[in-house]
Formats: structure tokens, sequence, C-alpha cells
């Protein structure tokens, strides 16, 4: 545990000391944490952050109790493991959650817009229609895009992105992959039935093993795959869309600045990146017989 205190000029402004969860000491979670100090420091609140690292801690309910005893007026919790466990904890103390994917689904808000209860924050879903709209880009002349998902993870998420496709021309295929052995049988499918394929995070879908063979069938296929992040795209897949982890942490901090200015947590949608990066891997490109647009390779943020 570690305790950092900040105190701008206008000391006269609220005071509010604030418990941060993390899932754990990652690098993306420090930057995201400097965006969020960025706008509170920005408005002039005066603040003090006691940090809690569940990595670093072998019992989670004495962690919880540790935090509970500082008396936060609000909780930032970094990452999906520290959200789902401050959440059941809590009580009623606002949360702000950074870092998440699926909020959703993973059942930590009722809906975007209206998060309901004392939680709320910034995920990293980036939208659907960015993501469809990205892809068309990329492989023009797309009609029928599959996706390998477990119903029991995120069919909220498929079904969604099912609509949003079809409103833009798209046909989803969904593929269920019920654990790791199905994703030979079901890539099968991919090669037989679609133009490109698009990845959720699903846990049961991806493993380490699983993403290997995955990203081996694309290219071998000449099948056009959208990973889930830039490492998939160095391994192989045509390319991802990324977010600026700072920005993320900006967009909590704005958050948080309008629950310690009174507004209730519940009533403030989720927000979305805002700042989305794209990395394109060129080989791949020229071997599965994909020209990228010259303004994507221009603008991207990484090209393999």
């Amino acid at each position: 545990m570690s305790f950092m205190l900040f105190m701008p000029a206008a000391v006269s402004n609220p005071s509010a000391d604030i418990a941060v969860l993390t899932s754990g000491d990652v690098k993306q979670y420090e930057e995201a944490l400097d965006g969020f100090k960025e706008i509170l420091g920005s408005n002039s609140i005066k603040y003090s952050i006691v940090e809690f690292d569940l990595k670093k801690e072998k019992d989670p309910e004495k962690l919880i109790k540790k935090l509970l005893s500082e008396e936060p007026h609000l909780v930032l919790a970094m990452g999906s493991q520290a959200t789902e466990l401050i959440k059941e904890k809590i009580g009623s103390v606002p949360i702000v959650f950074s870092m998440v994917l699926n909020p959703v689904s993973s059942g930590f808000v009722k809906s975007i817009a209206s998060p309901g209860g004392n939680i709320t924050g910034s995920s990293l879903d980036i939208s659907l229609k960015t993501q469809f709209e990205e892809f068309k880009k990329m492989v023009p002349g797309l009609k029928k895009v599959a996706v390998l998902y477990n119903p029991g993870e995120t069919k909220m998420v498929v079904d969604n992105a099912g609509s949003v496709a079809r409103g833009m021309g798209i046909e989803l295929l969904p593929i269920k992959v019920l654990s790791e052995k199905d994703v030979p049988e079901a890539m099968k499918a991919v090669s037989k039935d679609a133009d490109a394929l698009w990845a959720v995070a699903d846990s049961t879908v991806f493993t380490k093993a699983s993403s290997e063979y995955i990203l081996l069938e694309t290219l071998r296929n000449k099948i056009p795959f959208m990973g889930l992040s830039p490492a998939f795209v160095k391994a192989g897949a045509l390319f991802s869309l990324s977010w600026d982890y700072t920005d993320i942490g900006r967009q909590s901090g704005e958050i948080a600045l309008k629950i310690l200015k009174g507004e209730e947590a519940s009533a403030i949608p989720v927000s979305v990146p805002r700042s989305v990066k794209i990395s394109v891997n060129n080989n791949t490109a020229s071997r599965i017989g994909v020209k990228i647009p010259s303004d994507i390779l221009k603008n991207a943020k990484e090209v393999f």
C-alpha cells in the first residue's frame, strides 16, 4: 500500500479522499491513473489517494477491510477484477471503474446509458459502429463477418454487434465455442462461410493455444482478422483498434469530478474510448491479398 498526497493551490475547493484498487501492477494502469490525477489537478480539487494492489495481498477480504477503514469519499477500481471485488463489498460509497471491458455483460452496470446503483466509469469498449466502420475501410465489399464466442460469456456483446452490423450492411455470423477444443471446428466454419473474422474479448475462445491456432488458420486461409490488441497484430492479425490509456484515465477523472461535485453515480453514463488508435500488419496484408489504404497506414499507431 502506498500513500500519495496532492494539494493544488486552490485549497478552498472540496477535499476528496480517494481509494484506488488495482487488479495488479500494470503499466497501463499507471498511465490511466496519471490521466485521472491530471483531471482532478487541473480542476483545482484538493485530494489524497491511497492505493491498494490486489496482486500484492494474499487475502482480498483483508485488503477490502483496509480500504474501507480509510473511509474514502470515492473508490477508483482499475480493471475488472478490482471492480468485481469492490462492487460486492463497498456499500454506498461511489465507485468509478476504469480499464474495464464489457461492463454490462460483466454485471457491473445495468446499461451504458443508465448504470444504476452507486457505480459508473470508463469502459475500454470501442464502439461497435467504429469497429465495423474500420473493418469496411480495411476490406472494401465486406459482407459476412464471423465471430467466435461463448454464449455464457459474451452473448450480449455479440447480439448487440449483430444489430449494429446489420445496420451497416454486414451480416455477423456468430459461431459458438464452448471450450478450447471447439476452436478447430469453428475455424472450419469461418473459412467456409465468412469474408473475415472479428474478435470479441472472450476468455473461452482466446486462450494462449487457441489464439495461436486462430492466427495460423486466418493466415493459411487468407482471412482478414481484426484482433483484440496490437499484440495480436504483431503475431499476424491484419489489424486491431486500441486505446489511449491516459485518456481513459482522464475520462474516469471527469466522471469522478462530477460525483465529487454532487452528481449521482447511477445517473452518469459509462464513457467509451474517444481516442482510438489503429495498428496494422503490412506483411499479413500482402500475404492474404489485402491492400491497406494509404491514409490508414499514414495514421497508424504501429505498422508491422
